[in-house]
């Protein structure tokens, strides 16, 4: 849940934040008025699709062991993070409860994802950005697609238990392409950031 305290007020959506940085930033606008609408129903399609992606990943956190060992505090030695399991699977039950996720009926979402990804994929019809430059349309969608295959360690560092618990296998491979997308977006725009 993203979180931004400025001196106006906290601001508790994602696109209320880009549109903050965007008033306060120096650098290109992730939202240019021009773009503004299409950028939206972006958002909007990422917003839907998310919620879908959140029952997939809480689902396959509860059905991982390494997932759920990896959700305990670092400081808690190895050989005593199969003991915390059921804590760990009763907070991520409670997650899953407070976002609403159905997780006896794991098709509908995967539908949805399918749905946004398809969309996804048109849209860039091979171009390295949905819009013809970097927008935020571009990090909303790429976002999405974490929850059929997580960024690399490179750029988000995830222990292999929840690294796999996140990975929509038959999504996945059925959109290598966007995945693919997704991987050069993040190395592009990331090595011009660390310029």
């Amino acid at each position: 849940m993203p979180v931004l305290v400025t001196d106006e007020g906290v601001l508790r959506e994602s696109w209320d934040i880009a549109l903050h940085a965007d008033r306060v930033g120096k650098g290109a606008k992730l939202v240019p008025a021009e773009q503004e609408a299409e950028i939206r129903r972006w958002n909007d399609l990422a917003d839907r699709a998310m919620r879908a992606g959140r029952v997939l990943v809480v689902a396959g956190l509860l059905a991982t062991p390494a997932a759920l060992d990896e959700s305990g505090p670092p400081a808690v030695p190895g050989f005593l993070r199969p003991l915390l399991r059921p804590v760990a699977r009763r907070a991520m039950r409670a997650f899953g409860r407070k976002y609403e996720c159905k997780l006896d009926d794991l098709e509908t979402p995967r539908r949805t994802m399918r749905a946004a990804l398809e969309e996804l994929r048109g849209g860039l019809a091979g171009k390295p950005y949905l819009l013809g430059s970097f927008t935020y349309a571009d990090i909303v969608m790429a976002t999405l697609v974490q929850g059929i295959c997580p960024v690399g360690d490179a750029f988000l560092r995830l222990g292999p238990g929840t690294r796999a618990a996140w990975t929509q296998p038959s999504l996945a491979k059925d959109f290598a392409d966007v995945v693919a997308w997704r991987d050069a977006l993040y190395a592009r725009e990331r090595k011009k950031k660390a310029a």
